[in-house]
């Protein structure tokens, strides 16, 4: 309420991001006494109903694939109306294949369900708090999008300007096979000038969406990250090979500036052999 009426104030458009509404509404169910009887359809609708345009990513908000935009005023639908053919496809169905829009509501019908919206920030509370208790450097408390790993306690070693959470987010991988995703100064960018604007934060995030892994899968992460951890020095840095001006961290390449891969590789094997 009190960030509508700054809007009304200075005739600000009210802008929602409802990708992950359904979790924040049952944090929201779970730590305010005053909304601890309501329905996550109670919850939501207050939250969307105070705002002039909500959008959505799908592929967090319902598991499927695509987005939304939805909108009461209808001077903003109208606006928006003769866009939607230009760049996307016809209004009734904006570029989205049917399959996807049936697959949008289901999965709009599941954020009602608490039993279905709780998976998520039940699994990613159990990964933080496990991580924290071995004294893996973790963003704490939980959230409901994901682990976020400080890659910058994780790996100190590392400077900065050879951008420690996508070395540890390569490292990750190399040595689980789990992608996670950099949010640090890759995901920064140049000043007009080209020099690096470093991030406040080097993080690797662990996104844990509900309805596609299972508890053992979480214990995984958590197995080789304790792993990693208690290897973190054979980590190194990486450099760009290409970067784009724009979106370079999700276009740019990159590569490691030692052999460092091939030694944690190297250790990876030695530890573990055939077994897996």
């Amino acid at each position: 309420m009190d960030v509508r009426r700054v809007a009304d104030k200075y005739g600000i458009m009210l802008v929602l991001d409802a990708s992950l509404i359904g979790e924040n509404a049952y944090l929201i169910k779970q730590r305010e006494e005053a909304w601890k009887e309501n329905s996550l359809g109670d919850i939501i609708k207050a939250m969307t109903g105070l705002a002039d345009l909500v959008y959505f990513s799908a592929r967090k908000l319902s598991s499927s694939r695509g987005g939304g935009i939805c909108t009461n005023r209808k001077e903003l639908y109208y606006k928006m109306e003769a866009l939607i053919p230009l760049f996307e496809g016809f209004l009734t169905y904006g570029g989205i294949s049917v399959r996807e829009i049936e697959a949008i509501a289901v999965g709009l019908y599941e954020t009602l369900d608490e039993t279905m919206i709780s998976q998520s920030p039940s699994f990613i509370k159990y990964l933080v708090n496990e991580l924290d208790s071995k004294g893996i450097p973790v963003v704490t408390p939980p959230g409901v999008l994901g682990a976020h790993i400080d890659a910058s306690s994780f790996c100190p070693h590392i400077p900065q300007t050879e951008y420690p959470a996508g070395a540890l987010a390569a490292a990750f991988y190399l040595i689980s096979g789990i992608r996670g995703m950099e949010r640090g100064t890759i995901s920064s960018v140049r000043d007009e000038n080209g020099v690096e604007i470093l991030a406040d934060v080097e993080l690797l995030r662990l996104a844990v969406p509900r309805r596609v892994f299972t508890l053992s899968q979480v214990k995984y992460v958590i197995d080789r990250l304790e792993w990693l951890y208690d290897n973190r020095e054979l980590i190194g840095g990486l450099r760009f090979t290409y970067e784009p001006p724009v979106l370079r961290f999700f276009m740019g390449g990159l590569k490691p500036t030692t052999d460092w891969p091939s030694r944690l590789v190297e250790k990876f094997k030695k530890d573990f052999g055939d077994s897996l």
